[in-house]
């Protein structure tokens, strides 16, 4: 009886943390909360994120959004999160169904992985990840769209939109990391509910 009690104990407190139990952290209202942060960011990308251009190139919150969420609650968090991000995009920007969808999510995964050993206390890692982040996807993004027939110079899309749109939403990631941190509790678990 003792050692199940131990067991279940170890279970919940992780990797050394206070024991707190999953269903309070994770209930129906912190859904709710997760799902009104997709929506704030499919909105803001949508309606004001096009009308600012700097250097040629429009912020990407949404992503910015994915990749802070994934460097805060870890991998699977991430991937769910980009996936119903990229695919609320496609949708309102009718755009080609799946693209951003499947970026998304390994922006968000990719990112999780990282966000599991890196120090989150520093500034450094999640600009790092949002940089690395927005350039893998933009790269990929434009890699699809050329294998779908919308052709573009290499020089263009390096010059022009894969480094001033890195920048950009490297600039936006402070603000929106601390954002999504208070919003979502500040606390980091890497798994919907504990096993």
């Amino acid at each position: 009886m003792s050692s199940s009690n131990e067991k279940h104990s170890r279970i919940l407190r992780g990797n050394g943390g206070p024991v707190t139990s999953a269903a309070t952290k994770e209930g129906p209202l912190y859904f709710l909360r997760v799902f009104t942060l997709i929506m704030l960011a499919v909105v803001v990308q949508t309606t004001i994120a096009p009308h600012i251009t700097v250097l040629g190139a429009k912020p990407d919150s949404a992503l910015v959004l994915v990749v802070c969420v994934a460097l805060i609650r870890g991998p699977v968090w991430g991937a769910t999160v980009g996936f119903v991000t990229g695919l609320l995009l496609d949708v309102a920007l009718v755009q080609t169904l799946g693209i951003s969808s499947f970026l998304f999510t390994l922006a968000g995964y990719f990112s999780g992985r990282y966000g599991e050993g890196a120090d989150m206390d520093s500034w450094i890692p999640p600009l790092i990840t949002v940089f690395i982040s927005t350039l893998v996807v933009q790269l990929l993004n434009a890699v699809m769209m050329y294998l779908l027939g919308v052709e573009a110079s290499v020089s263009f899309v390096l010059i022009r939109i894969l480094l001033p749109t890195a920048i950009l939403n490297g600039l936006l990631t402070p603000p929106l990391f601390v954002a999504a941190r208070w919003w979502l509790g500040g606390e980091r678990m890497h798994a919907f509910f504990a096993e």
